[in-house]
């Protein structure tokens, strides 16, 4: 699974897993070979197995610069908007409303996030500040640190002031500069 396009950028083998039109659970972005990482993100925006979106594109673009073969991306949320706010009402009324599908869905995708994390050679953060629940976050965080082997540490591509994993769409003093290494967010 590997080969360049006309313009000597690398084949990108696209893949996605949605529950349903508006609950994606995985993003999957593969070129060839080279270690494999996971990257959590906050909440799913439009990107498909058929088109990529502004984070999946910065991803592939640094992935590739740093040697890797491919990502795999889950959220803390499965519930696809470009607007974070859409997306936290959504899991709100989740946790503490009638809506059962989504409650479900929320534990699916917790199961299906630990999974793709302990498969990958190495785990990415990048949810930023605009993870709202630090009680969730710090739940998916011991999901994937704990239980069955392999308990991977987490990095990311530096913190804001309050110490959240940057977003790799961070503008201003928060914009990463796609040269750097990342840096160790949290040890196993």
């Amino acid at each position: 699974m590997s080969g360049t396009d006309l313009l000597g950028d690398p084949v990108v083998h696209r893949s996605a897993e949605f529950l349903t039109p508006d609950i994606r659970i995985s993003l999957g972005r593969h070129w060839g070979p080279g270690a494999r990482a996971f990257v959590l993100g906050c909440n799913p925006s439009e990107a498909g197995d058929d088109r990529d979106d502004p984070t999946s594109s910065w991803l592939i673009r640094w992935f590739t610069r740093h040697g890797f073969g491919g990502y795999d991306l889950g959220n803390l949320y499965p519930f696809v908007s470009s607007k974070p706010e859409e997306c936290r009402r959504r899991a709100e009324q989740a946790f503490g409303g009638p809506n059962w599908n989504d409650r479900d869905a929320l534990h699916h995708n917790l199961e299906a996030v630990v999974t793709m994390a302990k498969r990958a050679d190495q785990v990415f953060v990048g949810f930023g500040a605009i993870a709202w629940d630090q009680d969730w976050v710090e739940r998916v965080v011991e999901e994937i640190q704990t239980g069955v082997e392999p308990w991977p540490d987490l990095w990311c591509w530096g913190t804001t002031a309050s110490g959240a994993p940057k977003h790799p769409m961070a503008r201003g003093v928060h914009r990463i500069d796609p040269a750097k290494p990342p840096v160790l967010w949290r040890a196993k």
